[in-house]
């Protein structure tokens, strides 16, 4: 069972900067772990690229996401801040695979089974409509094959290598839009092994695991805010609008300057955006080979955006239940977001409906104006469904650096000691999973945990 340990006599306070996902579940783990924690973060509202947008009146995720039973860091985490696990934020529903409409006749229907892994997939492969029986059985022996080899393989693979093997439907209607929504990178391009990481984790994990979670709130509130609350009730200090910086070591300690004020700390943990890396030091610090290696990997890795177009109806518009498939032309998964317009603030236009559109990875849609895009995408959703209502409201919101390009060679830091007194967490350091929300997760608790270690010594 989670519990805080007592050093409420130590009265050891450890600086967290960056209040995105892996540096409040840092905070979190170090919280228990029995420390003080001054945690900084330069905006207006802790999240980092998974935060609540307020536009019109809607509170609006920067990005839709997709969570999943396999998100067992980030699960565990809220069941303990929210006290008890029946409070739970999520709805969660097998996962199923639809297309938006029946003029998609390429498209692949897919549910997984609740039965113990890996039962679950191939009894959904099995029962899979859009796939012969040929082309299910095949898809069966190819997950079969993937898990007999513990789901290794050969390094430098691409994911489009790993399934060429498979039928050409299953690989280009079911696994490679599986592959650019989960590692948000064009399959020619990204990591085979992350990819088989993925199946394993979210097919042949623990019962459940493949689930869809469906956030009854933002992003923003799910997690970050339900931290905070629990922070600053157990007497923990949060600084928004605040920049801090590990500016260097005083008598074998951490110094961490902020505007306002200089704090003296046994360690300090780093959980900001790539971007924002090499800011996170001041330049003594930076000349630390440790530190210098960390930022020059950073600094090599490129990035991919992720586009969410939100349209908003005046009258309902039904969609299936679970992950619902576009055709690519340029939208590739479509979500039913009504949950933004049960949360309205005042002012907020009169919707019955609001749907956001994602575009994964780089491509020509990242050329064009908003505009052209959104008009892309309605025309996109028209010529699937032709009776669609009008559009009356819509938003586009783009993370230019949404993740970093999941390929083969992509080199990243570790979570984790970075030098002497300095801890590094965050999305792009877990090196097992894609740049998830589980992925910065477990990253802070895997360097809050190693910070906890070394202080302890």
């Amino acid at each position: 069972m989670d519990r805080v340990e007592d050093r409420t006599k130590e009265r050891v306070t450890i600086p967290v900067i960056g209040g995105g996902w892996a540096g409040c579940a840092a905070a979190l783990a170090l919280a228990k772990a029995g420390y003080r924690i001054a945690l900084y973060e330069t905006a207006q509202d802790l999240g980092g690229r998974a935060r609540r947008v307020v536009r019109d009146g809607l509170p609006l995720d920067n990005g839709q996401h997709v969570l999943l039973g396999a998100y067992a860091e980030t699960l565990r985490s809220l069941a303990f801040v929210n006290g008890n696990v029946s409070k739970s934020p999520f709805v969660q529903r097998p996962l199923a695979i639809s297309p938006f409409a029946q003029t998609q006749h390429d498209a692949i229907m897919l549910r997984a089974w609740r039965s113990p892994p890996p039962f679950a997939l191939f009894a959904g492969l099995m029962s899979a409509r859009g796939l012969s029986w040929r082309d299910r059985i095949a898809t069966a022996r190819w997950f079969a094959r993937l898990r007999k080899g513990g789901y290794r393989v050969g390094a430098g693979t691409t994911a489009a290598e790993l399934m060429a093997a498979l039928p050409t439907r299953a690989r280009e209607r079911l696994l490679m839009p599986l592959c650019l929504s989960a590692l948000n990178t064009p399959p020619a391009r990204a990591s085979a092994q992350v990819f088989a990481n993925v199946l394993r984790a979210t097919f042949d994990g623990a019962d459940g695991a493949s689930d869809m979670l469906l956030p009854s709130t933002d992003l923003a509130a799910l997690f970050p805010h339900a931290i905070a609350r629990w922070l600053a009730a157990n007497g923990h200090v949060i600084h928004l609008r605040a920049e801090a910086t590990i500016v260097g070591t005083v008598e074998r300690s951490i110094v961490v300057r902020s505007e306002d004020r200089e704090i003296r700390a046994p360690a300090a943990m780093v959980a900001v955006a790539p971007h924002q890396l090499s800011r996170a030091f001041g330049p003594a610090v930076r000349a630390d080979e440790s530190i210098a290696c960390a930022i020059r990997e950073v600094d090599r890795l490129e990035w991919e955006p992720i586009v969410t177009v939100y349209l908003g109806y005046a009258e309902s518009v039904d969609l299936p239940a679970g992950l619902v498939q576009l055709d690519d032309k340029p939208g590739q998964w479509i979500f039913d977001r009504r949950d933004i317009l049960a949360r309205a603030q005042a002012g907020a236009p009169a919707l019955a409906a609001l749907l956001a559109v994602v575009v994964s990875g780089s491509g020509a849609h990242t050329a064009l104006t908003n505009d052209v895009l959104t008009r892309d995408v309605d025309a996109q959703l028209r010529r699937l469904r032709p009776t669609l209502p009008r559009v009356t409201w819509s938003q586009v919101i783009t993370e230019k650096r949404a993740t970093y390009s999941c390929t083969p060679t992509a080199a990243r830091p570790h979570p984790g000691r970075l030098t002497a007194g300095i801890y590094l967490a965050g999305d792009y350091t877990d090196q097992e999973f894609p740049a998830t929300l589980e992925a910065a997760v477990r990253s802070g608790r895997v360097a809050a945990e190693q910070l906890a270690r070394d202080v302890r010594s």
